[in-house]
């Protein structure tokens, strides 16, 4: 096993290399600072020249490229050509905020996911494989915005007004409320409750199909028949041997749905007003700040490439079929 960790490490190193350039690349031509330059007609000729010395645009490109990369491996990250701030401690809040989100957003997921797909495979045909079936083609039909959008009406017009609250049961913007000072889990989890369940819907719905599928294909296999034969209970047959087999169709999708759910946190994110890396993504967007840009957009190859390697390892501890050599 330790020998395969390192063997992907090691073939991960050239791969983030690749995505690095890419996005460095990507980043310098959707928000290149020079392009804002020359379209301001307030910035003279001698300061154009000044200003493209003090970004080292007027080194070239490869220069440009190592200086970030062996900054960004060092993790100096720069200034905020906007803020002046160091980028680190403005990422920092933000990449804690988006973890969070996304812990959440993922066990939802996955909590009603492969419950929903064991209960319809045990029970297939009944009215609950049925509505199972017909939400799982509403979670994929759904985009995550409209959903956001929709969530928001509810709680914070239509059910406020009908209940005659104020404010809402479950706030729609923001971690905390205006004002308010210091850590509260309670308020936390009540600000984080909607938008992560938006992000879970589609997870869902992608779930547990799968889960149902793997789940059928399992519950027919001999081994099971086997341990029936044997007098094994129901419940354990189902949670120790099917439902632990069934899970890596499952881990396999979940590893490859986090670039995803990073990615679907852009959308969410702006919409409930919530200070995550998304949030923090569009904001360097449209202010061309590509210094700000390019650790945001590196992070969510990291966090694909992790997950990956994370699914891989957990595939022998599933089945012990596997063994990696």
């Amino acid at each position: 096993m330790l020998r395969y960790t390192l063997k992907r490490i090691l073939i991960a190193i050239p791969t983030l290399l690749v995505i690095s350039i890419a996005v460095f690349w990507a980043a310098r031509e959707i928000a290149s600072p020079a392009g804002q330059l020359s379209l301001n007609p307030r910035i003279s000729a001698e300061d154009r020249v000044r200003f493209r010395e003090q970004l080292g645009l007027d080194k070239s490109g490869f220069e440009q490229y190592t200086d970030w990369l062996g900054g960004f491996l060092q993790f100096d990250l720069g200034e905020s050509l906007i803020s002046r701030r160091d980028v680190w401690d403005i990422i920092q809040p933000a990449l804690a905020n988006t973890l969070v989100l996304v812990v959440f957003a993922a066990g939802w997921s996955l909590l009603i996911g492969i419950t929903i797909g064991t209960i319809s495979a045990v029970r297939r045909g009944s009215f609950f494989d049925n509505a199972a079936t017909g939400f799982a083609f509403f979670g994929f039909s759904v985009p995550t915005f409209w959903m956001a959008l929709m969530v928001q009406l509810f709680f914070g017009l239509y059910l406020a007004n009908w209940l005659g609250v104020t404010p809402p049961l479950l706030p729609t913007a923001g971690v905390y409320p205006p004002g308010h000072q210091g850590f509260d889990p309670g308020l936390r989890l009540k600000y984080i409750l909607l938008p992560s369940l938006v992000l879970a819907v589609q997870l869902v719905a992608v779930y547990s199909r799968y889960m149902r599928a793997s789940m059928l294909e399992v519950l027919n296999s001999d081994y099971i028949r086997t341990a029936r034969s044997k007098g094994v209970g129901e419940t354990k047959v189902i949670v120790r041997h099917g439902v632990r087999t069934a899970l890596i169709p499952v881990t396999t999708q979940f590893a490859v749905d986090i670039g995803a759910l990073v990615g679907g946190l852009i959308i969410t994110e702006e919409i409930f007003q919530y200070p995550g890396m998304g949030h923090l993504f569009l904001q360097a967007l449209f202010s061309g700040d590509y210094v700000l840009l390019l650790p945001a957009m590196m992070i969510v190859a990291w966090a694909v490439i992790i997950a990956n390697l994370a699914a891989d390892l957990l595939y022998a501890r599933l089945d012990p079929r596997i063994r990696y050599v």
